[in-house]
């Protein structure tokens, strides 16, 4: 009886050890890339590289079958290069459609009333942009959130043409630091908010 009590213990343990699912690496993991940029730190997935703009371009070389995804890419990088201002890209090294740029933009004194007017213009912008670039353009949502030392604005959208859609996330933090803005674009809806949230905490 003793024996028999002993095997059945020992079938539940090794049975429970297996119903337990291992520890995912989770934000370990996620936090292998820190992106450093104008002393803050920014969390990216570990897959995310620095590019430069000319190998931006060469990799986008291989959206043949997207070309109209190619071309709103460009222009992005082109937006960002006339805004004449510090940047630095980030791409997905696994898959080219995903990237971020991160950019010094001007210091806003944001409240309320203001931030809502930022996000509403922004979507305004976003829109007319999207009719030029002849994609449909949906907003996801637009919101803004304070911290003790920061103030972010968030307009997340999509893009998509055809069958083809990406989703777009677009932060302005004001801090005493400065201005950052953010331009996040990938296919599998990741805006990094929790990222963005530490940045913005700092």
């Amino acid at each position: 009886m003793k024996k028999f009590l002993l095997l059945t213990i020992t079938a539940l343990l090794l049975v429970g050890c297996e119903l337990i699912p291992e520890k995912k690496e989770g934000f370990s993991k996620f936090s292998k890339n820190k992106i450093e940029f104008k002393n803050n730190t920014i969390v990216l997935t570990s897959d995310y590289v620095k590019a430069t703009p000319e190998e931006f371009r060469t990799r986008l070389d291989s959206l043949k079958d997207k070309p109209k995804f190619k071309t709103v890419a460009l222009q992005e990088l082109k937006k960002v290069e006339d805004k004449k201002v510090d940047f630095e890209l980030f791409i997905d090294d696994t898959n080219v459609e995903n990237y971020v740029f991160i950019y010094t933009c001007d210091f806003y004194q944001f409240d309320e009333h203001r931030a809502a007017r930022v996000v509403q213009s922004l979507s305004d912008q976003l829109q007319d942009e999207a009719n030029i670039q002849e994609v449909k353009y949906k907003r996801i949502h637009g919101r803004f959130f304070f911290t003790p030392t920061s103030k972010v604005v968030k307009l997340k959208y999509l893009k998509a043409y055809k069958k083809d859609r990406k989703f777009q996330t677009e932060y302005i933090i004001s801090s005493k630091s400065g201005g950052i803005g953010l331009l996040i674009s990938n296919l599998e809806d990741i805006d990094f908010e929790g990222s963005v949230k530490r940045l913005a905490s700092k």
